[in-house]
C-alpha cells in the first residue's frame, strides 16, 4: 500500500512479517491459537527476570479452589527490584493455607526462584476495578 499523493509517504510491505505494539503479552498455546496473557507495563522485574503475573495468578487460583479473585502485583524493593505481591479476594470464610510453602519459600514449592511472592500475600476484602471491570493494579501498588 502506497499513498504518493500525501506530503508523507506511508508504504506497507505485507510480504513481511507485520509486527504492531499493543502493549499486550502474548503466547501461542499447545494449539497453535495466540492467547493473551496481560499487559507489558504490568511486568514484574524480580532478580533481574522478567515476571507475568497473570501466570502467577493462573497458578494461585488453580491451586487454591478458595481464592475468588486475585492480583499479582510488583512491590518496589531494594533486594529484588520488585517484590512480587498477591492482593487475595478469599470465597466465603475460606483461609487460605500453604501459601507460604508454596510461593514465598525459596526452597520450597514449585515455582522459579524470581516467581515466589517475596512482597507478601495480602487478604483484602474487594479488589479496586476501574468501570469497566477491569483491577487497578497501580492502585494496589499505590496502596502498599
Amino acid at each position: 500500500v502506497c499513498y504518493s499523493h500525501s506530503p508523507s509517504v506511508i508504504k506497507i510491505d505485507f510480504s513481511a512479517p507485520l509486527c504492531i505494539l499493543l502493549g499486550d503479552l502474548a503466547h501461542y498455546d499447545t494449539d497453535g491459537r495466540v492467547r493473551l496473557g496481560g499487559r507489558i507495563k504490568e511486568m514484574i522485574k524480580c532478580l533481574d527476570n522478567q515476571v507475568v503475573p497473570a501466570e502467577l495468578e493462573e497458578l494461585l487460583l488453580a491451586y487454591h479452589g478458595g481464592i475468588a479473585e486475585v492480583s499479582v502485583v510488583g512491590l518496589p524493593d531494594p533486594v529484588y527490584g520488585e517484590a512480587p505481591a498477591a492482593f487475595v479476594v478469599p470465597k466465603g470464610d475460606f483461609a487460605v493455607i500453604n501459601i507460604k510453602q508454596t510461593f514465598l519459600s525459596p526452597s520450597e514449592g514449585t515455582c522459579a526462584e524470581h516467581k515466589h511472592l517475596y512482597g507478601g500475600v495480602f487478604f483484602v476484602e474487594a479488589l479496586p476495578k476501574t468501570d469497566t471491570g477491569k483491577v487497578q493494579k497501580k492502585a494496589l501498588v499505590d496502596t502498599w
